[in-house]
């Protein structure tokens, strides 16, 4: 991270990817193999898009940066994906913030006033 508002976008979209992922493992356990509609598939592709710039090299997969459009993955397939890509958020955060006696920051280079946040552990994403 370089600056708080980097910060601020990473945690921002952290909370969306948990949020998107807890709506979308409700709706895979009701219709698992159904397909995704477009309006979900475009907001999941442009918070993968964002987050994809953020972890770069520890993408889940190489070879995937967001879901084909004409070929709309069903509701488990999405779930799956998310899954990883928390899980790669979440390794993220452990790599990039360290434990300064009790409090827990984000190192900015060159900066004094580094970024507070909690514990890496309270952002794990659980299913629910």
């Amino acid at each position: 991270m370089n600056n708080a508002a980097e910060v601020e976008e990473f945690e921002r979209l952290e909370q969306q990817l948990h949020s998107m992922l807890i709506e979308l493992s409700e709706l895979s356990k009701k219709r698992p193999n159904d397909g995704l509609n477009k309006f979900k598939l475009k907001l999941v592709n442009v918070l993968l898009e964002r987050i994809n710039g953020f972890i770069g090299e520890q993408k889940p997969f190489q070879d995937f940066a967001t879901f084909d459009e004409n070929d709309l993955p069903t509701n488990s397939d999405v779930v799956v994906m998310l899954s990883q890509y928390a899980a790669a958020m979440f390794q993220f955060r452990v790599e990039n913030t360290e434990l300064r006696g009790i409090k827990w920051h984000w190192p900015l280079p060159g900066k004094q006033d580094d970024v507070e946040t909690d514990s890496p552990d309270l952002f794990k994403y659980g299913s629910k």
